[in-house]
């Protein structure tokens, strides 16, 4: 029986081999990847830190690859040599940085156009908060999307 409960320090990998096709599954796999905030350590090899969610949500993604026709696997990670946690959370860091600067795009663009809706704003605070949820070390871009979302709100 595989062991299902994840570590509490280290990183959850997902290494994974999809089939060619269907071409689809590998655009469905990288949307996931990207929606629950995976790093790309190497080809076909995500992390995540060790949590109860992102375990969860690792296992859906596996559930669904291997349904797919693939192959995954899930597993408890130290780094030793070659690459080091800090350089990992780096990697979490930049990806959360353009995202959030993206945010801060699409907000100076709307109040450069004049008036801001209640609709928009609504929409530009989801974002945020969909951000926010897979900044996972609270990375610098945040305090510049708060800033611009607080003066639109304002």
């Amino acid at each position: 029986m595989a062991n299902t409960d994840p570590s509490t320090d280290g990183w959850l990998l997902l290494i994974h081999q999809l089939p060619a096709k269907p071409a689809y599954l590998r655009v469905k796999v990288w949307r996931r990847l990207q929606t629950i905030g995976a790093a790309q350590v190497r080809n076909a090899v995500y992390a995540l830190p060790p949590s109860d969610e992102n375990f969860r949500q690792f296992s859906e993604l596996l559930t669904e690859i291997v349904s797919g026709g693939g192959e995954a696997l899930i597993c408890n990670a130290t780094l030793r040599a070659g690459f080091s946690d800090l350089e990992m959370r780096s990697l979490f860091d930049a990806a959360r940085d353009l995202d959030y600067e993206e945010l801060v795009g699409q907000a100076k663009a709307q109040l450069a156009g004049g008036e801001v809706g209640e609709g928009d704003l609504r929409r530009l605070r989801e974002r945020l908060d969909t951000i926010a949820a897979i900044d996972f070390f609270g990375s610098h871009g945040r305090q510049a999307a708060d800033s611009i979302l607080g003066k639109a709100e304002e």
